[in-house]
C-alpha cells in the first residue's frame, strides 16, 4: 500500500519536470516576419501629424515569427508603426502599453534552448525586432513590444512624449485565433417582439428589477445558484467597449485545448490564461456574455456573468447578471475535482464594478435595489458548488454612458440606498431644480 502510494506523486513529478524542461530542447526556427499576414488587421490612428499602426500578434503568429512559443510564457509582441510628420522628435514611452512589459534581451533569456550560439543568435534577433523608442522628426519607427498575453480584446494604449507635447492614442484590438464564449449568440433574435416590455417610469422599473427572482440557478431551473447582484442599462457596444477599457476579458469557448491548457496554468498559477466560465442559467439558457478581470493568476480573477433581458429602459437594453471574485480554489467533497473558491461577501464584488466603470468614465447613472434576503457570516447563503457568501440583498443598477462622464456629473436612481444617502441625493436634486441644473 505505501509503494502505490508514493508513485501517483513521484509520477507527478516526473510529469511536471518533462512539461517544465522539454520546451527548453525545442530548436530556434524564426519564419521571416514579411512572410506572415498579422499586418492585415491592423489598425491606424492619427493624431496631430503622427500616424500610428498597431497589430497583436496570435500565439502561432508568435511562434512563427520569434521561432520560439512566447505564449507560454505569458509574452504577447504587439507590433507597432509610428510616423512621425511633426516638427518635434517623439519618444515612445513602452510603459503605456504594458507597465511591466518586457526586454528584447529578456525575453530571449526566457525562451532560450540548450545551445548558446543558437541562444545568442536569438538575442540579437530579438533586439533587432524591437521597436527602437526614438523617433525623430520626419522618420518612422516600427517593430515589436512585448506585452503580458492577453486573450479577447487587447487594449493598447500608446503615449509618446516630445519636447512639451504629448500624442496618444488608445486601440482596442481583437486577438486573431480566439473564438469568444458568445460569439454564436444572435443577440438581435434572442427574443421575438412580443416578449418584450418597455419601460419609462423608474418607478415601474424599480419594481420589475426588486421582484424579479434572486438567482440564477441549475439547468433545470430549480436549484438556486448565485444570487443576481448587477443590472447594466445600455447597448451592446457601449457595455463591451467601456469594459473593455476598464481591462476585463472575454473568456474563450471550452475546447479540449481549453482545457489541457487552464490544467497547465492550474498547476503553474502564474500563467495569464481567458478560461471559460462555469455555465450558469437564466432565462432557460446559459450566460449570454461572461467577461473576467483579476491578477495574472488563474485562481484570482473577477467573474462577469450577464444576460440579456426582454426588458428596455428608455430605449436602451438591459442585462441582468452576477459578479464574483475568485480568491483561490477548493476541493469538491469526496471528490478529486476543484472548484473555485470565492469571496463570500458579494457585495464586495459588485461595488468593485461601479467603481471600475466609473474610473472609465463610462457611468451616467447610478442605483440600488432590494431584491433578496440579506445573508450574514453567521447565517450564510451556499452556492451549488458549496460556497458560501453573504449580502446586503441589493442589485447594483449601472445605466452606461454614451460618452465620456465625470465622476462628479454621475446621475442617481434614488431607490433603495441607506436613509441619509437619500437625503443627500433629494436636497442635491432640489437645489438643481432651484437653480436650473
Amino acid at each position: 500500500m505505501m509503494t502505490k502510494a508514493v508513485r501517483f506523486p513521484a509520477v507527478f513529478v516526473l510529469l511536471t519536470l518533462m512539461i517544465t524542461w522539454l520546451p527548453a530542447c525545442k530548436t530556434y526556427n524564426p519564419t521571416p516576419m514579411e512572410q506572415i499576414s498579422f499586418l492585415e488587421r491592423s489598425q491606424t490612428q492619427t493624431v496631430g501629424r503622427l500616424t500610428v499602426t498597431a497589430a497583436v500578434l496570435s500565439h502561432e503568429e508568435s511562434e512563427k515569427i520569434f521561432g520560439r512559443p512566447l505564449a507560454n510564457k505569458g509574452i504577447q509582441p504587439v507590433w507597432l508603426e509610428i510616423k512621425n510628420g511633426e516638427d518635434l522628435p517623439y519618444f515612445l514611452i513602452s510603459r503605456s502599453l504594458d507597465p511591466t512589459y518586457f526586454s528584447a534581451s529578456e525575453v530571449a533569456y526566457m525562451n532560450r534552448v540548450s545551445d548558446n550560439e543558437v541562444n545568442e543568435q536569438m538575442a540579437n534577433d530579438y533586439r533587432n525586432l524591437a521597436i527602437k523608442i526614438a523617433v525623430p522628426v520626419g522618420e518612422t519607427r516600427s517593430g515589436f513590444v512585448f506585452t503580458r498575453f492577453a486573450l479577447g480584446t487587447k487594449v493598447v494604449p500608446v503615449v509618446l512624449f516630445g519636447p512639451q507635447q504629448v500624442r496618444s492614442v488608445v486601440f482596442y484590438i481583437p486577438v486573431a485565433g480566439f473564438k469568444a464564449d458568445d460569439e454564436s449568440i444572435d443577440f438581435d433574435n434572442l427574443y421575438k417582439q412580443d416578449q418584450f416590455i418597455v419601460f419609462e417610469e423608474e418607478k415601474t422599473f424599480r419594481t420589475k428589477l426588486s421582484g424579479f427572482q434572486c438567482c440564477t440557478r441549475d439547468e433545470s431551473n430549480i436549484n438556486d445558484n448565485l444570487p443576481l447582484n448587477v443590472v447594466l442599462i445600455g447597448n451592446r457596444d457601449v457595455i463591451y467597449n467601456t469594459l473593455v477599457k476598464a481591462g476585463w476579458d472575454v473568456p474563450g469557448a471550452f475546447t479540449f485545448s481549453t482545457a489541457l491548457k487552464t490544467a497547465e496554468a492550474f498547476f503553474s498559477g502564474d500563467l495569464p490564461l481567458s478560461v471559460p466560465a462555469a455555465p450558469q442559467y437564466l432565462f432557460g439558457r446559459k450566460q449570454d456574455i461572461s467577461l473576467q478581470k483579476g491578477r495574472d493568476s488563474l485562481n484570482n480573477r473577477n467573474h462577469l456573468n450577464l444576460w440579456l433581458t426582454p426588458w428596455i429602459f428608455k430605449g436602451k437594453s438591459v442585462w441582468i447578471g452576477n459578479i464574483i471574485h475568485d480568491i483561490g480554489t477548493k476541493r469538491k467533497s469526496k471528490s478529486l475535482n476543484y472548484a473555485n473558491k470565492i469571496d463570500p461577501n458579494i457585495d464586495n464584488a459588485s461595488y468593485y464594478l461601479f467603481m471600475d466603470i466609473m474610473m472609465v468614465q463610462g457611468l451616467a447613472k447610478l442605483g440600488v435595489v432590494q431584491c433578496i434576503d440579506k445573508f450574514t457570516p453567521e447565517n450564510p447563503g451556499k452556492t451549488l458548488s458549496g460556497n458560501s457568501y453573504w449580502t446586503e440583498g441589493k442589485r447594483v443598477v449601472l445605466l452606461f454612458s454614451d460618452d465620456l462622464r465625470a465622476m462628479d456629473e454621475i446621475d442617481f436612481f434614488n431607490w433603495d440606498f441607506v436613509q441619509s444617502v437619500k437625503e443627500a441625493i433629494q436636497k442635491l436634486e432640489q437645489k438643481n431644480t432651484e437653480t436650473g441644473l
